[in-house]
């Protein structure tokens, strides 16, 4: 999702919450504890931000706004994925998770099937999309999704008439300091993963969630560096399960001393 230039100021927002979510997510990791718990602490730290956006005023999104849910494609790390996952297995009826899974299965394939070529290149609503045009699993939502604001309603609406495939939100107006704290915390995130040698990739969404929706424990086993996702759609593979390490090359190796 392209930025505008960034002021001084939004920058310092970016470092700030980068830093403050490092100490965040570490400590979830050495807690473990649940993927609800992680999702309410970096919202928690993720409001505070956005409340203090010099555009906060400006914003035009509502509930039952959904054109972003309708074309824009979402990536996730992991831990988003399984937060998802678990709020749909305890607070959805049995019957709606089903329906919800085959949705997650058909958005995937599309998925698939446009990378590939074999399907036209159109907007795919997310699977979490209610028929009221409100989130399903909003209490738990992607921290992208909680942190991207329009501040311009009709800029939307016209979007959503002409979106392709992929994000259509270059030709939206977006509340910047909103956007530079939640990319602070999400990159942040994922770099704390990685340093504890955990999955740091990012997914599609959408494909995310079906790869743990019906796997018992995902967050202990995610915790235990268990390759969840590699049925799911990685967008942004630069650690490992989906990327290999690089070794250091042997010019780099210190060299072995030599006797006298």
């Amino acid at each position: 999702m392209p930025l505008n230039s960034p002021s001084p100021s939004i920058t310092a927002m970016f470092r700030e919450a980068s830093q403050e979510a490092r100490s965040v997510v570490n400590r979830l990791v050495a807690q473990k504890g649940e993927s609800l718990d992680w999702i309410d602490d970096l919202r928690q730290m993720q409001v505070g931000y956005l409340d203090k956006s010099s555009q906060k005023a400006d914003r035009e999104c509502r509930a039952g706004c959904s054109g972003c849910c309708m074309s824009a494609q979402v990536d996730v790390t992991g831990i988003e994925a399984i937060a998802v996952a678990d709020y749909l297995k305890m607070c959805v009826d049995p019957a709606t998770l089903s329906k919800i899974k085959l949705r997650l299965e058909r958005v995937t394939q599309r998925r698939y099937d446009q990378m590939s070529g074999t399907a036209r290149q159109l907007p795919l609503a997310c699977s979490m999309l209610g028929e009221d045009g409100r989130c399903m699993v909003y209490p738990v939502r992607p921290v992208i999704c909680s942190g991207v604001f329009s501040i311009s309603r009709d800029s939307c609406l016209d979007a959503e008439k002409t979106a392709k495939v992929g994000d259509f939100s270059s030709t939206i107006p977006l509340d910047n300091d909103a956007i530079q704290a939640t990319g602070g915390i999400s990159g942040t995130l994922q770099r704390i993963l990685i340093e504890h040698d955990l999955d740091g990739n990012l997914y599609e969404f959408n494909s995310a969630v079906l790869a743990v929706v019906t796997v018992e424990n995902p967050l202990n086993r995610f915790l235990a560096g268990e390759d969840l996702f590699r049925n799911a759609i990685c967008t942004d593979a630069h650690s490992p399960p989906r990327k290999l390490a690089a070794g250091r090359h042997k010019i780099l190796r210190p060299r072995t001393a030599k006797r006298a």
